[in-house]
């Protein structure tokens, strides 16, 4: 009986195995993917390829260096953030730079940047317009002025920057967060949609049979999404650590497979030059 009473016990101090989701190993307690930052964003910003297969890559060396050198953006950093976004948003940045960043309902401070793209506007199996970076119809805001945007920014292929929620406003954008943890997750990701159009594969029969246009995105937008993320970064008092929607929602039922064709290493090459005016001396 001593035996059964004190393996019971036993049973009851030992802490129960954490609950870890998809493929990056979400955990549901601490809320924070398996791995140090720089194994966390090697996980999330493996490249996101047809159907939603991801494949791995390198880390830009300037996102590797800041995932493993920690701290926050300086304020010359942030104020070259702030140079780049484009108006009106730059003053809404300015007016709200001083603003703490989301956090959870128990505390945990803002984590994860998340880069979507939109799939939308939707072609079919309509060819895509010829001169896709300056059509008016891919680059509306109109397709997403619903009464509950879904991300926090909006920034078209002209890098033109729509503020659907600011950075203080803990919100949702992945299944991770809306089907399987729920609102517990909110405020540990800002969530940041780049227009890219889609039409159908080949054969194709419904909207997860998709591609989207190479180069997938605009020099415009890879320059706002390093501003962004520093700029967010700063809001929360240290480096985010980068992710992609389709990586986020690995192994979920149903996940998305965006951003197809996203060039890590033009992203990490605007990054590398805000991330550099320190080291010029402004």
């Amino acid at each position: 009986m001593r035996k059964i009473v004190l393996g019971a016990l036993l049973c009851l101090a030992a802490p129960a195995t954490a609950e870890l989701i998809g493929g990056c190993q979400f955990d549901r307690d601490t809320l924070t993917f398996a791995g140090s930052p720089v194994e966390q964003a090697t996980c999330l910003l493996r490249k996101v390829e047809l159907m939603g297969r991801k494949s791995p890559q390198p880390l830009p060396p300037v996102i590797a260096r800041l995932m493993e050198q920690g701290g926050a953006p300086s304020a010359a950093q942030k104020a070259a953030a702030i140079a780049v976004l484009p108006e009106p948003y730059r003053d809404y940045a300015i007016g709200y730079q001083d603003l703490p960043a989301s956090q959870t309902d128990v505390g945990l401070p803002l984590l994860y940047f998340v880069i979507h793209d939109t799939s939308e506007p939707f072609f079919g199996t309509d060819k895509f317009p010829r001169h896709l970076n300056q059509d008016p119809k891919v680059n509306s805001f109109d397709y997403y002025l619903a009464a509950e945007p879904v991300a926090h920014i909006f920034l078209n292929r002209q890098g033109q920057i729509w503020a659907a929620h600011d950075f203080s406003v803990p919100w949702r954008a992945t299944k991770l967060e809306s089907r399987v943890v729920g609102p517990a997750a909110r405020g540990r990701f800002v969530h940041i949609e780049t227009v890219q159009p889609r039409r159908f594969l080949s054969g194709a029969t419904n909207r997860g049979q998709t591609y989207g246009p190479k180069p997938g995105f605009t020099p415009a937008q890879y320059k706002m999404l390093a501003a962004l993320y520093v700029y967010a970064s700063a809001r929360a008092g240290h480096w985010l650590i980068p992710a992609f929607h389709s990586t986020v929602d690995d192994l979920i039922p149903d996940a998305h497979d965006d951003p197809q064709n996203f060039d890590l290493k033009r992203f990490g090459k605007e990054l590398d030059t805000l991330v550099s005016v320190d080291k010029a001396g402004t």
